[in-house]
Formats: structure tokens, sequence, C-alpha cells
């Protein structure tokens, strides 16, 4: 597996992958919201067929749990990756709300 990636489809955490070439990957926003159909927020998951993670980077994304298998090391590789940025991501918007939220002693009245 030459060449580290640096690009969405992959992540970057320093995985050593050359590009997300699964034959079958599914557009987030789709599995977004098929996921929000059947799951609420801090629901689990589950991935039979992980591939390249489009199901658990949006299952991330909408604050549930996930669970995923794959029997593909190089695609297993390319999933954990992209599982990994979109955590990354989620915890920096996070971080981000929490710094910038503004305090409740704003809004009580002395």
């Amino acid at each position: 597996m030459p060449g580290r990636v640096n690009n969405p489809y992959a992540g970057n955490s320093g995985i050593e992958i050359q590009h997300n070439h699964h034959p079958t990957v599914k557009p987030l926003s789709l599995m977004r919201y098929l996921i929000t159909l059947v799951t609420r927020e801090g629901a689990t998951v589950l991935d039979p067929f992980l591939g390249s993670g489009s199901t658990g980077v949006a299952a991330v994304q909408l604050g549930r749990s996930f669970v995923g298998c794959e029997n593909d090391a190089e695609y297993f590789a390319i999933a954990q990756a992209r599982i990994e940025h979109a955590v990354r991501q989620v915890a920096e918007a996070i971080c981000q709300d929490l710094l910038f939220a503004p305090r409740v002693e704003q809004f009580v009245e002395q």
C-alpha cells in the first residue's frame, strides 16, 4: 500500500493508503438519511459489510455509536482512516461550540 493519503475519502490518520477505490462507495448524504430513518441519536449502528466506511462516517457525524465488520484489510484500513477523521472533526466541532458558547450568567437577570 504505497503512499500516505491526505484526502477526504480516506481521512488523514497517517495510515498508508493510496486512495479510496472501493467499487461501491455510498454518498454520505444518503447514509446519513438512512441512519436518521431507523435510529435515534445515541443509538448503535451495525454495518456487517464495512467496505470503505461510509456508514461509519455518517453514524459518527450523526452522534451514533458504530460497529463495522470488514474482511478485506485494505478496505478496513480505508474505513478506519475515514472514521477516525470523522471522529476528530466532530470532536473539534464540539470543542469549538464549548469554547464559543455563551455563558449562562450572561442571560440571567440580576
